[in-house]
């Protein structure tokens, strides 16, 4: 589903050379992810284990994050862009209590694994306003596709739960020049629902080298999951980040 995802807007990239010149920009981010918290239970439903800390009841190690977007203004207004943004954990410790994890007992203090994927692909469209409503710039939707896994080994025991999900997310960008080459940004995805919640919001400053290329620095807040029969899973987690975009 991923590479048709990919395959799909290249060909569209491409395709659309054929009728005019495109504008095509690229915007890469790269910086440290630190677990707020991370909690699962799965199965969710009927199991009398309590939940799974991998922050409080094991110790998570701060990961390397990484994100990579393309996007292709078609029109001065309107933007459609393609996000991939991997996420890899790694967790340890001792386990506290017993617990059942997809249909394997697991005992209290023995020493635990634990791995924490989490990878997001979006398919975004963005409304730019003619002139910013106040400090918005834009506003817009996506579609995400969730792509997580969270395996456990204990004492020559492993189980692994893995999910792949679609999910719609609105989405805004703000911006508020601090000097002529220097922008405060505010860009912001999320969306809430009986089943679980997704939120993205990033705060840092835009440096615009020249027409072309940009520079930012900046914080990230990633956070959500779902509380469902199948299994319970929520997390947040904090990124510092450093990127750079360039106009093709």
């Amino acid at each position: 589903m991923k590479r048709s995802i990919f395959l799909i807007i290249t060909i569209i990239f491409f395709t659309s050379s054929l009728w005019g010149q495109l504008n095509l920009s690229i915007e890469t981010e790269l910086g440290a992810a630190f677990s707020g918290y991370n909690d699962i239970r799965s199965p969710n439903e009927d199991n009398p284990s309590p939940l799974l800390s991998l922050t409080d009841d094991l110790k998570s190690d701060p990961a390397f994050s990484s994100r990579l977007q393309l996007h292709y203004r078609i029109h001065p207004r309107h933007q459609i862009s393609l996000l991939a943004a991997p996420l890899r954990v790694n967790a340890s410790g001792t386990l506290p209590e017993d617990i059942i994890y997809e249909g394997e007992s697991y005992d209290a203090g023995k020493k635990m694994d634990a791995f924490y994927r989490f990878d997001s692909y979006r398919l975004q469209y963005r409304y730019f306003f003619p002139k910013p409503l106040f400090v918005i710039k834009s506003v817009g939707i996506s579609g995400k596709i969730r792509d997580a896994e969270i395996e456990l080994k204990s004492d020559g025991k492993k189980s692994r739960k893995t999910n792949t999900g679609a999910v719609p997310l609105l989405s805004l960008n703000a911006g508020y020049h601090l000097m002529e080459e220097l922008e405060l940004i505010l860009e912001a995805e999320g969306l809430d629902s009986p089943y679980g919640r997704a939120e993205d919001v990033y705060l840092g400053l835009d440096f615009m080298v020249n027409n072309k290329l940009n520079f930012r620095a900046g914080y990230r807040f990633l956070e959500g999951g779902s509380d469902i029969d199948e299994v319970y899973t929520f997390s947040a987690f904090h990124y510092a980040t450093i990127g750079f975009s360039v106009k093709l």
